[in-house]
Formats: structure tokens, sequence, C-alpha cells
């Protein structure tokens, strides 16, 4: 029996069939937002680090990163900075998750496309399911317009 039949008419959660990659140090809070996303239907990969988080977006193809900007070894900023620089990954919509709303001014003014959000902690889950839909939204609709019209 799959998970549609068990939900029976359940409406799908707003980040059903997307994938999203959560990188943060604090295994609680990849806990949370794990829990959080896969309840709205997101499949979710996690990343504890910065080299984590660059081999996991190589291989996992995210449609959105959630990422933390302190972290041990490779920080958040640094990883951002890569993740724009890297030709597989620099489209990929970035939301930045942090308890640290002092580096917001540090991420926007890298020489990189800055990230599509930017969230503080202690967030809400709300705020969090609907910016990131938003996010998503976005990325979709610019994704549809570079393709052009159909032929």
């Amino acid at each position: 029996m799959d998970d549609r039949a068990l939900l029976g008419d359940a409406p799908l959660g707003k980040l059903n069939g997307y994938r999203v990659l959560v990188v943060d140090d604090d295994e609680e809070i990849r806990m949370f937002l794990t829990t959080l996303l896969s309840d709205e239907g997101a499949a979710t990969f996690e990343a504890s680090d910065g080299n984590e988080a660059l081999e996991m977006a190589a291989s996992t193809t995210p449609d959105l990163i959630t990422l933390d900007l302190s972290m041990p070894g490779k920080d958040g900023i640094e990883t951002f900075t890569d993740l724009r620089k890297d030709p597989s990954t620099e489209e990929t919509p970035i939301c930045i998750i942090t308890g640290h709303p002092e580096f917001r001014k540090v991420i926007y003014d890298r020489p990189v496309t800055p990230p599509e959000g930017f969230i503080e902690k202690p967030c809400d889950p709300d705020h969090v399911v609907d910016t990131i839909h938003r996010i998503l939204g976005l990325a979709k609709r610019k994704k549809a317009r570079s393709k052009g019209p159909a032929a």
C-alpha cells in the first residue's frame, strides 16, 4: 500500500515534489527543518558542514538549499560563495537560516548573486514553509521564462 492510499484524500503539502538540502551544524535544527519540510511533502537531504553541503549539493541536485552561516570548518558564508561560483549550483535558490542576523550585511555584500531568502532563528515553522514555498515558486517562474515560449 502506498502513502497516498494511507493518507486518503489528505491534501498534498506545499512543498510536494521538491528536493531540499538542509545545511546546519546543529543536529536539532536539522531535525526540526527536515521534519517540517518533509511533512510538507519535500524530499530532504542533510549536511552538517560546508564541505558536506558542497558534496551533497552536487550529488542530490536540490531545488533549494537552506544554509546556516555559523558552522565550524567551512562556514556558511564561504559555502554560500562556493555554491554561487559553481556552475552546477549557481542557479540553485538558497535560503539563509541563521541565528546571527548581523551576518545579513556580510552575505549580501558578497560578489555573487544574493540569497533568495533570509530567515532569523529562532524561526516560526509557518514562516519557514511559506518563505521556502515562495522562493520555489519564484524559481519555477524564472526557469519557465528562461526557456522561452514553446515552439
